[in-house]
């Protein structure tokens, strides 16, 4: 049975905060910053579900680089402010007055801090700089180090996080829950450090001890609520390799379809198994099924199973990013009209989905670095061919390369089939992949005669199921203008 232990002293700090706060959940944020002389100043906090930022309040700093940002604040969290030219991750309580200065002539950090929490957001601030100092270790990144290469490199973080932590504990006005909080920001930190290293590789790569580390949730209630976003992070992985994929692997045997129908309840089954605390499974499912559809969208399975969160899970912050998962999805559902996007053929035409009005379209996302995708090509000619002459179905391939030279030359070897090309970059607001929240691909949609949607997860070519989809369209289009 495994047993979580929560220390005394934190529960303490959540308590006097409130007691010395009641009356005053009012937080200010003094900036004097000169080098963001008339930048707009954000700051935010992390939602822990999808690490999208919440706004909590911002100024437009004069001409000095001054400004004061006030907002209410129920619980102490980790925040940041952001902008153009200032970019720095602090702790605020209720109550809380902290000033965000230029630091002085030779110091290593851009800013520092004054007033209230001044000590552990310091440290904080100096432990980003450490942290960013070990993205390479002898020239090398990190994720191309061997195991003990990468252990060196871990224990370095540790000690220069060790060194912060006994650095805060001679400052007076510290308190020991203050402590005891960095103290758990850097354990996450250097937790989340292996955890990135060994995503991705075959467990005969990384050390034992590091596989130690990847195969548990680290399980920090205090860590959660108070936003600290390598936990969202390890999370985030640990869900992946060891409940998404997991669950495959546990059910190898059984056929694609019988398995989408009931995996958000395996999902959700292995979750609970773990006998998390409350706060811990509701964070667990509210991102199990934030990724789930974000993957694959909304199916009656996952469909089912979000109506059931939103009875069941209590915070609001994360019933919310279920909500918009859904609403943004709800967007391109079938029969709602699919977002018309635009891209370049590759004779530098322009061509957008609404000129292919009239026909059914099958809609291929890839790009030339994606082997899966490319693996899909000798079936979508056979597919094709099957439609040869048929001036009702278009089959375009929209490629989200950032390489156009690759693009082209690809198009032009003859490797790829022959429907329509276009160009459509990633990174625009009204490009194809946020349009159509693309999350990894090779990605397929279909879509109807009237420019409506069918399926926004389409089958793949080699599945065989796209043939008779296409077909059953064409006679019912065929029905219609009768």
């Amino acid at each position: 049975m495994r047993c979580y232990v929560f220390t005394f002293l934190v529960g303490i700090l959540f308590q006097l905060t409130s007691c010395n706060h009641e009356q005053n959940k009012l937080v200010k944020i003094s900036i004097d910053h000169r080098k963001a002389a008339g930048d707009t100043v954000k700051i935010v906090r992390s939602n822990m579900v999808n690490l999208d930022t919440i706004g909590l309040g911002s100024v437009i700093l004069d001409s000095a680089g001054k400004g004061v940002v006030e907002f209410e604040l129920d619980a102490p969290m980790f925040a940041s402010a952001m902008a153009g030219h200032l970019m720095s991750g602090f702790f605020i309580s209720p109550g809380d007055e902290l000033a965000i200065v230029s630091s002085k002539p030779g110091a290593k950090l851009p800013v520092s801090y004054e007033g209230d929490g001044a000590a552990l957001n310091q440290v904080i601030n100096e432990s980003v700089q450490i942290w960013n100092g070990l993205g390479k270790w002898n020239g090398a990144y990190v994720f191309q180090l061997d195991k003990d290469e990468f252990l060196n490199a871990k224990d370095s973080l540790q000690r220069g996080y060790d060194q912060l932590l006994t650095k805060l504990k001679l400052e007076k006005e510290v308190s020991e829950e203050m402590i005891d909080l960095f103290a758990r920001y850097s354990k996450m930190s250097v937790l989340f450090y292996q955890f990135n290293y060994a995503n991705g590789k075959d467990s005969s790569e990384i050390s034992a001890s590091v596989r130690k580390v990847v195969e548990t949730l680290p399980v920090d209630t205090i860590a959660l609520k108070t936003g600290m976003a390598d936990y969202s992070m390890i999370a985030a992985q640990f869900y992946q390799h060891r409940i998404h994929n997991a669950v495959y692997e546990e059910n190898e045997n059984m056929d694609a379809d019988s398995l989408e129908s009931i995996f958000p309840f395996l999902v959700e089954k292995k979750i609970k198994a773990a006998g998390y605390p409350k706060q811990v499974e509701d964070f667990m499912r509210a991102k199990s099924v934030n990724i789930q559809i974000g993957m694959a969208g909304l199916s009656p399975g996952l469909t089912k199973l979000v109506n059931t969160l939103e009875k069941e899970i209590i915070s609001e912050d994360f019933k919310n990013v279920i909500r918009e998962d859904v609403a943004r999805w709800e967007k391109i559902g079938p029969g709602k009209p699919a977002p018309d996007f635009t891209g370049v053929t590759p004779d530098g035409k322009k061509l957008s989905l609404s000129d292919l009005r009239g026909k059914i379209v099958y809609v291929d996302i890839w790009a030339t670095w994606c082997g899966y995708c490319i693996d899909e090509f000798p079936d979508s000619k056979k597919m094709e061919a099957e439609f040869k002459g048929n001036n009702q179905v278009a089959f375009l391939y929209v490629s989200v390369d950032s390489d156009t030279l690759a693009w082209k030359k690809m198009v032009a070897n003859g490797k790829v089939p022959n429907g329509l090309h276009m160009l459509n970059g990633a990174d625009a607001p009204g490009s194809i992949w946020n349009l159509y929240h693309v999350w990894g691909i090779p990605r397929y949609l279909l879509i109807d005669a009237q420019g409506r949607m069918v399926a926004a997860h389409a089958a793949r070519p080699s599945s065989g199921d796209v043939q008779p989809e296409l077909r059953k369209l064409l006679t019912t289009s065929r029905v219609s203008q009768r």
